[in-house]
């Protein structure tokens, strides 16, 4: 049976805080789980395995311990809730570590894929308290992702396509390609503006645009519409043929705190429709360059029907 952050909460809350005992869950799994509290308050996760466990750092948010049972010289590793305000996730957490591994043919192999699990999420809580990206962050990558598919799709090379994704490196553009520079931006399909987020988003050297993508939420069965997850994996098998790209693809979307959890694949978005604005010297933009010396820093926000002029065939 699968394991839900619903159960594990029901389970939890069966639990007496001062029993100090432990409850098995998930008996159909190469691992043996069991769950309960440390102490009054601090829930955690323990798996019980006959195969040697290494050292594992632990986070801000949990502590990792690992010990060898003098009983029957079997290993355990625990990971402690440290954070009470984020049960929710914790939760979230634990599930997705138990069926990430699932799959695993023997226990080596399930060992394996809990402690790298473990380590995307300790990064991502790191940077993202809640451990999900909110709906805004969501619909902004779900936009990038749509025109890094696009750009795939059109001939673009997948190594070359996925390095060009330098937004999720840092930079102030979301895209830089050797036919210019692209700044993408999600919004709803009625928005009547944009906001442009700092100085530096709109001024690049070379040639480049503004890609409007128009997306919403839509109903699971409507056609067309697709997941975060969905669009994740579309990308994916497009360049799963080319080595290393993969591995890249990879660590570029954990920067935006994406990892492939179910909760990514239930709401489904449908883009309705984008624009391209030529971005030049006269496209109205604020930059260093004709701003005062004294602003430090600005967000601002563009008519979308004021741009006519600029809007690409």
């Amino acid at each position: 049976m699968k394991i839900t952050p619903e159960i594990l909460e029901r389970q939890w809350n069966s639990i007496k805080y001062t029993s100090g005992g432990f409850l098995q869950i998930d008996t159909q799994h190469p691992l043996e789980w069991h769950i309960g509290y440390q102490s009054i308050s601090q829930r955690t996760l323990l798996l019980v395995s006959d195969m040697e466990i290494g050292a594992i750092e632990s986070s801000k948010s949990m502590i990792v311990s690992r010990r060898r049972r003098e009983s029957d010289n079997r290993w355990t590793l625990s990971f402690e809730l440290l954070r009470n305000e984020q049960q929710g996730v914790f939760a979230i957490l634990c599930c997705d570590v138990i069926e990430h591994s699932r799959p695993a043919a023997n226990e080596t192999d399930a060992l394996k894929l809990v402690i790298d699990r473990y380590k995307q999420w300790s990064r991502l809580l790191e940077t993202q308290r809640s451990g999900l990206m909110d709906e805004n962050s969501r619909k902004g990558l779900l936009g990038e992702l749509l025109f890094l598919q696009e750009r795939i799709e059109k001939g673009d090379p997948a190594l070359t396509a996925v390095q060009g994704w330098v937004g999720a490196d840092g930079a102030d553009q979301d895209f830089v390609y050797e036919d210019g520079w692209h700044e993408v931006k999600s919004v709803g399909a009625s928005a009547a503006s944009v906001t442009i987020s700092s100085l530096e988003q709109l001024d690049c050297a070379g040639e480049g645009e503004l890609v409007i993508m128009r997306i919403d939420k839509a109903a699971p069965d409507k056609p067309g519409a697709l997941s975060l997850n969905d669009a994740v994996r579309k990308v994916s098998s497009n360049i799963a043929s080319t080595p290393n790209v993969q591995d890249l693809f990879r660590s570029k979307l954990s920067t935006y705190g994406y990892i492939d959890l179910q909760e990514y694949s239930e709401q489904k978005y449908y883009c309705s429709a984008s624009q391209r604005y030529n971005i030049n010297d006269t496209f109205p933009r604020l930059i260093r360059q004709n701003v005062p010396t004294q602003v430090e820093a600005l967000h601002y926000e563009l008519s979308l029907s004021s741009l006519a002029g600029w809007l690409k065939g």
